[in-house]
């Protein structure tokens, strides 16, 4: 059996157990808190690498849960580095692991509540003494092919690990503004749509989430659209369209959408709600005319207050099933309340049906609204039952 923590952003504790079992099905004993994850599993460990939603990703070697004796200052319940230090031993068992993957060189890290911190030289240059004895590798202060941390978390949780992960820099690769792979990932987890034929993202822009559904869903038609015209004929299958006004989409066509709209227009200092707010009436209008009956919808923004006033106006808000809409897949399906609208009436008619048949009511955006970190900034995940 192999131990292994991993760190995330925090706000998608809901739904990285999914996403992980997507990646490692064999997982078992997950432990899930804020923004950290520990699991176990009997295969090869450094398969979590693959698990791109994980920011940081460890092969536990020892851990300590909350030794309060030997805590450490500051409310941390965790041991003292310096405890932790005397007590560590590389398990024989993991040495042939460690030594497949051809480090040479390692450094040491240590970290307190998600903040480095340093140690006595004493202490380090002991543990430096032997993981050296035990692996063959050598140390390098100034980088290392791998790292062994000291963790703490003010829970009282810590270990003694191996950093299996190293992420790249987005800088490299994306364009300004491009949501990184692993939150799409994330964002796909919640929308948790099984085989789904069509996908929507109105506001592709540079097409970070285009590409990485296309990847995820390989046999799923993928529609992005794109108001900047020059972002649209730089991605592959975009079309120019503006997100209030999709005409190019049937009604009732689409099983999900996942997009990340503008989180706003600025005026010098100063965010213009107003337009933001009109921009997101025609897109819910739209998106509602677009999706199928029982179509998930997951929508990323920090423009919370805009964004949930505007669902609470649409008709996804007033004509909307259950309390909790993650969980109401199974509720009531229901059309557009246009009757003036091409199939209207029938829409209008299976809407008055499925009042008859559940008397629930119609739930607000603050049912749906997941708040996360994105960037380092603080936004929502809203997931929409239609």
């Amino acid at each position: 059996m192999f131990k292994l923590a991993a760190v995330f952003s925090p706000g998608f504790e809901k739904v990285i157990p999914k996403a992980l079992k997507d990646v490692l099905p064999d997982a078992y004993n997950l432990n899930v808190s804020s923004g950290f994850l520990r699991f176990c599993t009997d295969k090869n460990p450094f398969r979590a690498v693959n698990a791109d939603f994980l920011n940081n990703s460890f092969l536990v070697l020892k851990e300590w849960n909350g030794d309060n004796k030997n805590a450490r200052s500051g409310g941390n319940k965790a041991p003292a580095f310096e405890v932790m230090a005397n007590k560590i031993r590389i398990p024989d068992q993991l040495i042939p692991e460690i030594t497949k993957q051809h480090y040479k060189t390692f450094r040491l890290r240590f970290s307190a509540a998600n903040v480095f911190t340093s140690v006595n030289k004493n202490v380090m240059a002991n543990v430096e003494k032997q993981i050296s004895q035990a692996t063959g590798m050598k140390p390098d202060r100034l980088g290392g092919d791998t790292e062994f941390w000291f963790l703490t978390r003010t829970d009282g949780y810590a270990c003694f690990a191996l950093r299996m992960t190293k992420k790249q820099s987005t800088e490299k690769y994306l364009e300004k503004g491009e949501l990184r792979p692993e939150f799409v990932t994330l964002l796909a987890a919640f929308a948790d749509m099984e085989n789904p034929s069509i996908i929507l993202d109105p506001f592709a822009g540079h097409g970070g989430i285009v590409k990485r559904l296309a990847q995820m869903y390989p046999k799923a038609q993928i529609l992005a659209s794109e108001l900047d015209g020059e972002l649209a004929k730089k991605l592959k299958g975009c079309r120019q369209a503006d997100a209030t006004n999709l005409s190019h989409i049937e009604d009732n066509s689409v099983d999900c959408v996942i997009t990340d709209p503008p989180w706003g227009f600025w005026q010098g200092d100063l965010r213009d709600d107003k337009k933001l707010r009109a921009l997101y009436d025609g897109m819910l209008k739209e998106l509602f005319r677009v999706t199928k009956p029982g179509a998930s919808i997951c929508i990323l923004t920090a423009a919370k207050e805009v964004f949930e006033a505007a669902f609470d106006a649409s008709a996804f808000g007033r004509f909307g099933r259950g309390r909790d809409a993650v969980a109401s897949q199974n509720a009531v399906s229901e059309g557009t309340p246009d009757t003036c609208a091409p199939g209207g009436q029938a829409a209008h008619n299976a809407l008055s049906n499925a009042h008859d048949a559940v008397a629930t009511p119609a739930y607000k955006a603050a049912d749906i609204r997941n708040d996360v970190l994105v960037n380092g900034k603080k936004a929502a995940v809203y997931v929409i039952r239609k």
